[in-house]
């Protein structure tokens, strides 16, 4: 497989840049482990956009049984804009595999799937695929020169960030067919802090606005015609994507959480954890922001950013991973915690041998891959307390974290296809 230079840059800048200051080698391994899996290392692209394909349609397993579809999706990273992994879906057990979409192209470390509108979008083989979901047809492809695209759908527009070398974009994308709405190009992307930060980040859609972060820029963009609507310049090189609430936007770079008013870009207040760390997307839970800053939790007060607490790690990186049920989910490479969200208190915690990924958490469980060697397992966890109350050996599981929609969960192959279980 060709690679671009960007590919290898982002796994060199998170596990080697000697401007990215951690306080042990220990902290730098867990950290680098970490980063690598929880933000899908990507898998590089080597062409230039084109027009959106019509391939021949896709086989599947099994019948997918549309009449049983609902309506509740996971268009975006995180699930919604508060980046809290939550879905209302009640999923009983146990589960087992009742079909298979087919994604070709080599899947190991990609970004999650978003599922909207009927359909599931998908990045593998150096493409964006668009699936129906009622047959498993391929609906069409879009090539990208860049990687780590981390689709996000709001009514009929699926957005796709992509980085190829020193150069970062925006695509709007028409969901049913794939064609080309606009394109978006930032003035400059990565740092100079080794290439630390400065990448484009995940997007997040809310009221009519797309904010993606590259450099040391947060740019609003207007969904219809990609123009922009307001940037905020940040003191260091934005290291999270963007989370939304109640008309103001979180975001890190290296030392700072900054609150911005969604409409004017004009700052509300910062907090300063005197750490310099990668952040992922801060997580927002009632009136409160979790983020992290190397190995300690800060839990802030949404309205003022004032502290509430934090919670330190011992030689271990976390990154906030969802909320939900009283709990603030963490992650460390091989561990999930659930702690108590008044308090920071630990209610349970959860250790695998090797890997764990991000949750996804339906009403009364959340859902997570584990992986050792060649080996994988999808697990169901008690949100009470953590007990294991189902979990299934699943050949090939890649490090993408697994999505909840329509009353079923879908985990990623190695392979690129995408495997649905539902109630038995």
């Amino acid at each position: 497989m060709v690679r671009h230079r960007f590919p290898q840059e982002r796994q060199t800048y998170i596990c080697n840049s000697a401007h990215y200051r951690f306080r042990s080698s220990l902290t730098l391994r867990c950290f680098c482990l970490l980063a690598l899996f929880a933000m899908g290392a990507c898998s590089a692209l080597n062409s230039t956009p084109l027009a959106a394909g019509n391939p021949a349609p896709v086989a599947v397993a099994q019948s997918h049984n549309a009449d049983q579809l609902t309506a509740t999706e996971w268009p975006m990273e995180g699930q919604s804009a508060q980046r809290n992994r939550a879905s209302s879906d009640d999923i009983k057990l146990p589960l087992s595999v009742r079909d298979q979409y087919s994604v070709a192209g080599d899947a190991e470390h990609v970004s999650p799937i978003a599922i909207a509108n009927g359909r599931l979008f998908a990045e593998s083989d150096r493409k964006l695929h668009a699936v129906a979901l009622d047959s498993g047809k391929e609906l069409w492809q879009f090539n990208f020169a860049g990687s780590f695209l981390s689709p996000a759908v709001a009514d009929n527009t699926v957005f796709i960030r992509s980085e190829t070398g020193d150069e970062g974009f925006v695509y709007a994308l028409k969901a049913d067919t794939g064609a080309q709405l606009w394109m978006y190009q930032f003035a400059k992307v990565g740092s100079s802090f080794g290439n630390v930060g400065g990448h484009v980040t995940s997007p997040v859609i809310v009221n009519g606005v797309i904010l993606v972060g590259a450099a040391q820029t947060l740019h609003a963009l207007n969904v219809k015609s990609g123009k922009e609507v307001w940037k905020f310049a940040t003191e260091y090189p934005v290291v999270s994507s963007a989370s939304v609430a109640s008309g103001i936007v979180y975001f890190a770079d290296f030392t700072n959480l900054y609150a911005v008013d969604l409409k004017t870009g004009k700052e509300l207040w910062r907090f300063d954890h005197g750490k310099q760390a990668l952040f992922f997307a801060p997580v927002i839970v009632d009136n409160q922001v979790a983020i992290a800053g190397g190995d300690t939790i800060y839990m802030l007060d949404r309205s003022s950013g004032k502290q509430i607490w934090s919670r330190a790690f011992t030689d271990v990186t976390v990154i906030p991973a969802g909320a939900s049920a009283g709990h603030l989910y963490i992650k460390s490479t091989n561990q999930l915690f659930a702690l108590n969200l008044q308090t920071g208190a630990t209610v349970w915690d959860f250790t695998t041998t090797n890997f764990i990924s991000l949750p996804a958490i339906a009403q009364n469980q959340l859902y997570v891959i584990t992986r050792s060697g060649n080996g994988g397992q999808v697990h169901a966890l008690q949100q009470s307390d953590g007990k294991e109350v189902w979990q299934t050996d699943q050949a090939g599981l890649a490090s993408a974290a697994p999505v909840i929609a329509g009353g079923r969960l879908y985990v990623r192959l190695t392979s690129g296809d995408v495997v649905v279980f539902r109630s038995s």
